[in-house]
């Protein structure tokens, strides 16, 4: 299983300037990614796209390639809640790709995660299991 490492980022911004408000009125207040280089990204939708014998093309995630931890979940226990900022977090990352409507991912591997996850007083599993966005089908921004 090919390893990555991302950087622990809460509450992370949706423009250059800093704002938080998505499009449906919620924020990203409760969020947490490992945000990984660019890239990794850039190399990852290359691959793709030869997968698919450049059939299709992917854009660049808002927030570049990510796993998302914690995903509009206010924590029980607010004691850790942010204590990682900044921190490094290896994973794993299963082939193949998937598909979920317009997103492609890789279904991701990681016991440091899931066990902050408890920690914070969630689901050791998030709704949306662990998975690393690296592109989608959106127009390009």
């Amino acid at each position: 299983m090919p390893s990555l490492t991302g950087i622990c980022r809460f509450a992370p911004p949706l423009d250059a300037g800093g704002g938080r408000v998505r499009r449906d009125g919620s924020t990203t207040e409760w969020w947490l990614i490992l945000q990984c280089e660019p890239d990794v990204g850039r190399y990852l939708r290359r691959l793709y796209a030869l997968d698919v014998r450049q059939t299709r093309q992917l854009s660049d995630p808002l927030w570049g390639p990510h796993v998302s931890i914690v995903q509009n979940e206010v924590p029980l226990d607010l004691t850790h809640w942010r204590a990682l900022e900044g921190q490094p977090m290896t994973f794993d990352y299963l082939h193949p790709p998937q598909e979920f409507g317009e997103y492609v991912f890789y279904p991701v591997a990681c016991a440091e995660a899931l066990a902050y996850r408890e920690a914070l007083g969630l689901p050791r599993e998030p709704r949306w299991p662990l998975h690393l966005t690296f592109g989608n089908r959106k127009a390009a921004r």
